[in-house]
């Protein structure tokens, strides 16, 4: 998949990818998320739209709403693992801890910051989760679908999840209208190795700009 097709969709799963990062202001809430993928995903994304909604009316500063976002998606985000995946075993394995720590750190603020500008757009979606399916090899798991009717036009996502010893569930790819994010970004990763004969450095440098 090219990059092109990454940035194709980029804009509407950051919408929708978003939602799954607000945390419930209620304890209640808390514990049925933390037992449930579907209370997680249905709960957190009215939460969400509600915060958007008063960032909206509040006017604040791009860094500070930017900052407040990717502290919600560390919650449930596990960005260390989708990094880790879009590089590979065999550059994932070469580089060096700091590198490991360059590339997350760069891929995960170019994602939040797109997420960020592009969830303004879809707060008044009609957005419900249709099907959540479990994994049958592995329990911890699951696949939740959701689908999202913007002026009209319906989208199918599926959110794949997996459960931490401590019960949280946890975001490791997404999937829209039958196009798989997580090898997206994986294949935009190998051509920009090949495009810079492999030097990691230049990569993580120009990651941005190659998005």
């Amino acid at each position: 998949m090219k990059t092109m097709v990454v940035n194709r969709y980029v804009v509407l799963v950051a919408s929708l990818l978003l939602a799954l990062g607000a945390r419930s202001v209620l304890a209640e809430s808390n514990a049925a998320q933390a037992a449930d993928p579907r209370v997680v995903v249905e709960n957190v994304t009215q939460e969400l739209f509600v915060h958007v909604r008063a960032q909206k009316a509040q006017k604040a500063s791009d860094d500070v709403y930017y900052k407040q976002v990717q502290t919600t998606l560390d919650e449930v985000v596990n960005f260390g693992y989708i990094a880790a995946h879009v590089m590979g075993k065999q550059a994932y394995d070469k580089a060096s801890t700091d590198q490991r720590k360059q590339f997350l750190d760069v891929f995960r603020n170019g994602l939040v910051k797109s997420y960020a500008k592009g969830i303004a757009g879809y707060v008044d979606s009609d957005i419900k989760v249709v099907n959540v399916a479990a994994d049958k090899k592995n329990p911890q798991r699951v696949t939740v679908t959701q689908e999202v009717n913007d002026k009209g036009t319906v989208h199918k996502l599926d959110y794949s999840m997996v459960q931490s010893r401590s019960g949280d569930w946890k975001l490791i790819n997404v999937t829209l209208n039958g196009v798989n994010l997580g090898m997206s970004f994986s294949s935009q990763f190998k051509s920009a190795m090949r495009k810079y004969n492999n030097d990691l450095d230049k990569v993580i440098a120009n990651w941005l700009s190659e998005a």
